[in-house]
C-alpha cells in the first residue's frame, strides 16, 4: 500500500461549500475528487480541461469611449 500524505490548501469558503454540496450529490468527498483530478493530470500530462482568458468586449472597446456623442447622426432603417 502506498504511503499517504497530507495536502493543505486555502480556498474561498463559498467555493468550498458549493463544491462540497456538488460532490456530495455525486457521492464523492474532497479526497476522492482531488485524487481523480491529480490522476488525470498525470495521465494526460496536462491540466485536464482547457484554460483560457475569455475576454468580453464592451461597447466602448468596440465603438470608442465617445460612441454616445453622435447617436443622432446614425441612420437606421426602422423609420
Amino acid at each position: 500500500m502506498e504511503q499517504k500524505t497530507m495536502l493543505n490548501i486555502n480556498l474561498d469558503s463559498g467555493l468550498k461549500n458549493e463544491t462540497a454540496e456538488l460532490l456530495d450529490n455525486l457521492g464523492m468527498d474532497f479526497t476522492t475528487a482531488i485524487t481523480i483530478y491529480f490522476k488525470q493530470i498525470i495521465k494526460k500530462r496536462r491540466i485536464p480541461f482547457e484554460l483560457s482568458d475569455t475576454r468580453f468586449f464592451s461597447v466602448e472597446d468596440v465603438a470608442g469611449a465617445d460612441w454616445r456623442n453622435n447617436l443622432d447622426e446614425i441612420e437606421d432603417e426602422w423609420e
